[in-house]
């Protein structure tokens, strides 16, 4: 073969393995698909929760009124009960120091994240009583479908004429576990989630119960 011919063939082998490896580099530098999915399920949202609360039903407050009475020696019964304040409830005040909330697709306690909350304290005697606990706060995308909240100290003000008794109650174990409506709520990435939760409280269960305060909560997401 000439030095005419060859020049030209070099040149283009030389262009070839060129184009090969500038289409190979392209290839290696696209990200997957799973990658990027994977991304798109890390992401951000956000929650805000709210307490609201529908007061003390009519009724109850009527029962509370009447005597009660609490398991323990030296009763004035002769069952072994003594009495227990009752009478019409001034204030229900309750200390909550800590939420948590729920992965749907979890299960056992892995699925429990703690949401960060000041140390709310709210009485929930008016019906038209709202507190927002946590506003904005950041969670994983995700669907969710319960909420823990924590209580440390519950006060119960029960008024009988001009006298009033203040009693300290319990939640038992300290936490109140509350299914969210629907089957729960999907969280997507930058989007944001209300929650409602709603308590209800029996005042005939506040004035004649003297250890433990056990309210229905109801949770809503919007």
């Amino acid at each position: 073969m000439s030095k005419k011919n060859i020049i030209p063939a070099v040149l283009v082998l030389v262009v070839t393995l060129g184009a090969v490896f500038a289409v190979n580099s392209h290839l290696v530098s696209l990200p997957s698909i799973s990658s990027n999915n994977k991304q798109q399920s890390q992401g951000m949202g956000a929650i805000n929760i709210q307490f609201a609360s529908t007061g003390l039903d009519t009724a109850s407050q009527a029962q509370a009124q009447g005597q009660g009475y609490s398991h323990g020696p030296g009763g004035t019964n002769g069952k072994g009960q003594s009495k227990v304040a009752s009478g019409t409830i001034a204030d229900v005040v309750v200390r909550f120091t800590k939420v948590e909330i729920h992965a749907a697709n979890s299960t056992g306690n892995d699925g429990w994240t703690t949401l960060n909350v000041p140390e709310t304290i709210v009485d929930f005697t008016q019906a038209t009583s709202v507190n927002t606990i946590i506003n904005g706060a950041s969670l994983p995308a995700g669907k969710y479908n319960q909420i823990r909240l924590f209580a440390d100290h519950v006060t119960v003000s029960i008024r009988n004429g001009e006298t009033s008794t203040q009693r300290t109650l319990s939640i038992p174990s300290g936490k109140i576990e509350i299914p969210i409506a629907q089957g729960g709520f999907d969280l997507a990435s930058d989007g944001t989630v209300s929650v409602t939760l709603t308590f209800t409280f029996n005042a005939q269960e506040l004035a004649h119960n003297p250890k433990n305060m056990t309210p229905v909560v109801r949770a809503e997401a919007s």
